[in-house]
This record gives structure tokens, sequence and C-alpha cells, in this order.
């Protein structure tokens, strides 16, 4: 009887990533949802961390629709984690930046963000996790031009898998 793993598209890159993001989602999600925040705040949450930035901003850093990103932000300002001020480069935006309590709560955040992290690494030594995280980077960076609503344009390699070049 043959395993799952004798199938020989559940070892290419392709499967192997989307199985894998499933996995580290439902991880992240259960952990962030413990702290009393979704995945979605939470990637804003990080973008903001880095600085302040526009809306638009927000949304291409964490590669999500600007149309999508609107109640993900009211959400962190109602729980007063975000703020926004009037953008003097440009009246028709808003620059958003974390609170001082959104900055302490990012700040506290970090310990157990670490520790689930290394948890879902586990099987790698630091040496073969910088090198996959150097390697993801640059895949990431090769497809952040791409928009997020182009129909079809990689679903034939990501559904079927990696095309055997034998």
């Amino acid at each position: 009887m043959s395993t799952s793993s004798d199938v020989k598209y559940r070892q290419g890159a392709s499967f192997l990533l989307a199985t894998l993001g499933r996995r580290a989602e439902r991880a992240w999600a259960t952990h962030l949802t413990g702290q009393g925040i979704t995945t979605a705040q939470f990637t804003a949450m990080a973008a903001l961390a880095e600085g302040e930035r526009t809306q638009a901003q927000v949304a291409t850093a964490i590669a999500v629709d600007p149309r999508n990103v609107g109640a993900t932000i009211r959400k962190l300002i109602e729980a007063r984690w975000v703020q926004a001020r009037p953008n003097p480069a440009d009246a028709r935006s808003r620059l958003l930046s974390l609170t001082p309590e959104g900055r302490q709560w990012w700040n506290d955040l970090q310990p157990g963000l670490r520790q689930g992290r290394n948890a879902f690494f586990h099987a790698l030594t630091p040496d073969e996790l910088t090198a996959l995280e150097a390697l993801l980077g640059k895949l990431d960076a090769s497809h952040a031009a791409d928009s997020i609503n182009v129909p079809g344009q990689y679903s034939s390699l990501v559904l079927t898998g990696d095309v055997d070049q034998s």
C-alpha cells in the first residue's frame, strides 16, 4: 500500500508550499486568536510596527487589495492600537501608525511569536531556516508585483504541482 508521501506531486515545491502555508496559517491563527487579534490585524500591525504608512502602503506591504484592508484598520483604530492623522503630502489619504498602547502590545507579543516560530520550524537548524527564509524571500520578491487578482496566471503550476522535466 502506498502512502500519500509516495505520490510524486506531493513532493513538489508548489504542493509543499501550499500545504505548509495552510499549516502555518492555522498555527499562527490559533496563537493570534489567543491574543485577541486576527491574522489580518496582525499583518497590518506588523507593517505599522516598521513605521508610519498610508492605508494603501499597508495593503501593499501585506499583499492585500487596498479595498479590503479598510475594515481591518478600522478595528485596530477602535482597539486604540493604531492612530491616523492627515497626510500632508496627499489630502486624500491618512498616515497610520501604532499608538503607544499598540506599540506596547506589539512588543509584549514578540516572545510568544518567537516561541511559536521556533516550534513550527523545529525540524530545521538555524542555518537551514536562514537559507529557507532567503529562498522564500527571493521567490516572494519575484512575485511582489503580480496582481493578487490575476485569474489563472499560475494556476496550472500551483494546482497540479511541479512539472516533471524528465
